[in-house]
């Protein structure tokens, strides 16, 4: 069967949903949601869905985790970049899902790297800049393999020629929150199943 193969962060992955939520924790659990929109767009097209997303993701990470994927000549790719403020370090390039949580440096962590990084290094047009890197190179790495893909983002702050903008912010906004009361719901994952179906699809 062909696949559907997602990218992204806690937005892809469908953080906050109830087949994906730890009740004891109170946190993601370990598996991406059936109810997330990756898998409500890969079951309108017919697809085998394979949801890559990693909450707290960077771009960097979303970039390199497409770079190391082993993509079938037949695979339908979809990006759902995130926001720029993020960051990771790669100390060890073998083990790019295994030290995760120990390299990301996003602005709600409270380590020494991530506070002593947005305090001294973070720049917010740099990291614009950067990320506009990613998705072009992505996208030339994609082409350059023939593999079928859409890029979008749940960043309102994210502008790309490339990126097909679906109005996250705005579905946000309408639709009720997840679990966790900070990302989407069901109906909102549904919307945007929606929007992405309707480009990938015309």
């Amino acid at each position: 069967m062909n696949r559907l193969i997602a990218f992204g962060c806690s937005n892809t992955f469908g953080h906050g949903l109830e087949d994906c939520w730890d009740y004891d924790k109170k946190d993601v659990g370990e598996h991406p949601s059936k109810i997330a929109w990756p898998q409500l767009v890969a079951d309108k097209l017919g697809l085998e869905c394979h949801n890559q997303a990693l909450p707290g993701a960077s771009n960097k990470m979303i970039m390199n985790l497409v770079m190391n994927f082993p993509f079938a000549p037949k695979d339908t790719v979809i990006i759902m970049w995130t926001f720029s403020d993020r960051y990771h370090v790669f100390s060890d390039p073998k083990r790019i899902v295994e030290n995760h949580n120990e390299e990301t440096i996003g602005p709600w962590l409270k380590s020494r790297k991530a506070v002593t990084y947005y305090r001294q290094i973070y720049n917010e047009n740099d990291q614009k800049i950067m990320t506009n890197h990613y998705i072009n190179y992505t996208s030339l790495y994609l082409e350059k393999y023939k593999i079928t893909h859409l890029q979008t983002t749940c960043s309102h702050y994210l502008i790309h020629p490339l990126v097909y903008d679906i109005n996250y912010s705005d579905i946000r906004e309408e639709y009720p929150k997840a679990i966790d009361n900070m990302h989407v719901g069901p109906e909102a994952h549904n919307e945007i199943a929606n929007r992405i179906y309707k480009r990938i699809s015309s």
